[in-house]
């Protein structure tokens, strides 16, 4: 092979490399010249191959190899026979949305156990209000007992009860996903990007999670918050109003009309000062 096909092999012919190629091959060169400038310039169309192969030519694309790294289990920390792998639940078109429609969903028979409302503000919960910035999913295996969550990533705008800081991004775990919901789901489903809520989760900790036989799943392997529920735990603003327990919260509204997330801020930490009021009106004693 002449230098001048070497050139035009790797794309960067130029009329006077070629005419340089032409008036150099007629002198002699020493045979380790001639051999090394071959070997170098073989090694530049086996790199451009190369890349042109990771570029998607003929090859894994680098998109693949993303997505096979965010497909890969990860290795839990706390989690004891447990694996956890990352799935892809975004689109409309994702076959969790084929598959399942509103009035046929995959739905668990988790019970909600009764509890006061000063049985709810005793929880070790914190307290925020917060923008969704992202939603994630994963698929647990604990012992062979498979669960979807979603983790949603919630910037924090105001902290009513806790130590989180205005500003900060904090993960919140909760069970379900695209397309699979629990009986106590409640908006949790309806949560999307761009979703602005007050949250009440617990902080996940090594000893926050569950089992099934010698299996266990820690929720602090996948957030540093988590969610058992979301019909008591979650006021979501739909645009319209807040969606929330309205059996279990008696939120006044400040236009006399449409209870804002204004409203339950200003209200929980109402009784977060004061406690629960009695049936009477007035705040239980110290």
């Amino acid at each position: 092979m002449t230098r001048e096909e070497l050139f035009r092999a790797v794309g960067e012919v130029r009329e006077d490399q070629i005419a340089d190629a032409a008036e150099k091959s007629k002198k002699t060169a020493p045979r380790w010249r001639r051999y090394g400038a071959l070997a170098a310039c073989l090694a530049v169309v086996l790199a451009g191959a190369f890349g042109a192969s990771r570029l998607g030519i003929g090859g894994v694309s680098d998109q693949e190899t993303v997505q096979e790294s965010a497909d890969a289990p990860a290795a839990p920390q706390y989690s004891v026979g447990t694996e956890i792998r990352e799935i892809d639940g975004s689109g409309a078109d994702h076959w969790w949305n084929q598959l399942f429609d509103e009035s046929n969903r995959e739905e668990s028979t988790a019970d909600v156990i009764w509890m006061s409302l000063e049985e709810i503000l005793d929880l070790d919960t914190v307290i925020f209000r917060g923008t969704v910035m992202g939603l994630r999913y994963y698929e647990v295996d604990v012992g062979g007992l498979e669960e979807t969550y979603t983790v949603a990533s919630v910037e924090v705008s105001d902290c009513i009860r806790g130590d989180l800081e205005a500003g900060d991004t904090y993960n919140v775990a909760y069970r379900g996903g695209p397309g699979i919901t629990t009986s106590i789901s409640g908006d949790l489903e309806n949560l999307a990007v761009g979703s602005e809520a007050v949250f009440m989760p617990c902080v996940a900790t090594p000893e926050t999670g569950w089992s099934h036989g010698d299996s266990y799943f820690c929720y602090a392997d996948l957030a540093e918050l988590y969610m058992d529920e979301g019909r008591r735990f979650l006021f979501l603003d739909t645009g319209d109003g807040v969606s929330y327990a309205s059996e279990v919260y008696d939120i006044p509204a400040a236009d006399g009309e449409t209870v804002t997330l204004d409203d339950v801020t200003a209200y929980l930490r109402g009784l977060l000062e004061t406690g629960p009021a009695r049936p009477d009106g007035t705040a239980p004693e110290d």
